[in-house]
């Protein structure tokens, strides 16, 4: 038996408030401070062979201590690959929403992959979702919301007037700490579209692919069998890929996806690797992209959302770094409008190699072909933005709620005002936290 506070650390870091899922591997760098201690970095555990499932381990991170930070120099470029890299921007220049809607010419499944709690990327989609229905694609797919709650989805978007409360209950049921009005706002964009057709008309979709565990079952001493009652449906990337695949693929209905960026991986298999030991264990095959990829083949495609890369050696903020060397990152500051989508795959870009990501582990010359289809890149790191708090998502009245969708029992007992999780909320959404050490 695996005690809930203490399992062998794998190669996993959570969302703030969650519990392992199952099979994961390591999801996009997140931190959290409980009430009454320092940032902690959340790396997770789980024994990937079986169901069972790992409770959060906290460790001191650097990010957001108030000290200086140095600065990771961006790279110097041979001419040659500057001129070539730029000259191909130049001569393929989309916009970012541009550069989706166009990918759907030839694929029916597009994968945007994000970091998380960035601004822009949520604000991307907001403007994507009345591009995507003037194109004639009439779903959107996200991570960030449960398939129970579907039916509440639908009403709200089919409604006279715009229910904020209800888009609060939605988000609040499907995810307690996951309380942003960027995110939630999503509801809002396809709502404003709807509400803007003729009745007659057909609407815009958005479809939540995740499910609610039973967080409430946690308990001190967790046996495998206990975790399978938590995550009672199973793994959640094999979740959402079947109602990708229900909803859209047999439906032969075309959608974007939209996701945590290694939920998202296609034809990437991501590594299964245990950072405190230094050792592979294998590649994962079966992320929600990969098993919707399996079905379909190149009829999907995975865009990436610029943002930092894990280093082989850690993932506290302070060992991430640029993606491929800052190559990218190089190139994007010869340019005025740092808004832009391009193809990897068949590109200059698709050749850059990067040899010291985690992305890199379990490959041969590695390069950012291997890792996705397509990029869009919107800001430099000192501008990103975090999304916003809603500062109504969690009250007195259903903190109780709250407190049992934490599968940290040490959190539960410290947190004892609404206000303790709504400052966790908000300072996870603090990029100046994340991105310090980054031009």
């Amino acid at each position: 038996m695996l005690s809930g506070a203490q399992k062998p650390a794998t190669a996993e870091a959570s969302e703030t408030f969650h519990a392992s899922r199952p099979y994961a591997t390591i999801d996009a760098a997140r931190d959290c401070a409980w009430p009454g201690e320092e940032a902690v970095s959340m790396k997770t555990t789980r024994i990937v062979a079986a169901v069972v499932l790992a409770m959060v381990i906290a460790t001191l991170a650097v990010a957001g201590t108030g000290e200086e930070v140095e600065k990771k120099p961006l790279p110097e470029l041979a001419p040659e690959l500057q001129t070539e890299l730029t000259d191909y921007l130049k001569q393929n220049w989309q916009s970012p929403e541009a550069y989706v809607v166009s990918k759907f010419e030839d694929h029916d499944i597009v994968f945007l992959g994000e970091y998380h709690r960035i601004k822009h990327d949520v604000q991307l989609v907001h403007n994507l979702i009345p591009r995507l229905y003037a194109a004639g694609i009439y779903n959107l797919g996200i991570e960030f919301g449960a398939e129970e709650m579907q039916q509440k989805v639908d009403q709200l978007l089919a409604a006279p007037a715009y229910d904020e409360k209800l888009a609060r209950e939605i988000m609040f049921e499907s995810l307690p700490f996951w309380g942003y009005t960027d995110y939630m706002d999503i509801y809002r964009a396809a709502w404003k579209l709807n509400n803007s057709l003729p009745s007659s008309a057909r609407k815009f979709r958005v479809v939540n692919l995740n499910y609610i565990p039973r967080f409430e079952l946690v308990k001190e001493e967790m046996t495998p069998e206990d975790w399978a009652q938590v995550w009672y449906r199973g793994d959640d990337d094999e979740v959402m890929a079947g109602v990708i695949l229900r909803e859209f693929v047999d439906e032969k209905e075309k959608a974007l996806i939209y996701s945590g960026n290694h939920h998202a991986f296609t034809r990437y298999r991501q590594p299964l690797y245990d950072f405190q030991q230094q050792k592979l264990h294998g590649l994962k095959d079966n992320r929600m992209g990969n098993l919707v990829y399996a079905k379909i083949g190149d009829r999907a495609f995975n865009i990436y959302l610029h943002s930092s890369w894990w280093s082989k050696k850690d993932t506290d903020y302070q060992a991430s770094g640029y993606p491929v060397g800052g190559v990218i990152d190089r190139v994007m500051r010869e340019f005025a409008d740092t808004r832009v989508g391009f193809d990897v795959r068949g590109t200059p870009f698709g050749e850059l190699p990067d040899e010291i990501a985690y992305y890199a582990l379990g490959y041969e010359d590695f390069t950012l072909a291997d890792y996705c289809d397509g990029y869009i890149y919107q800001r430099h790191f000192p501008d990103y933005e975090g999304v916003t708090p809603d500062p109504q998502f969690i009250t007195q009245e259903n903190l109780a709620r709250a407190l049992a969708a934490i599968p940290n029992l040490e959190a539960r007992k410290r947190v004892t005002e609404a206000a303790q999780l709504l400052e966790v909320i908000a300072r996870d959404a603090d990029m100046s936290r994340r991105f310090p050490h980054l031009h």
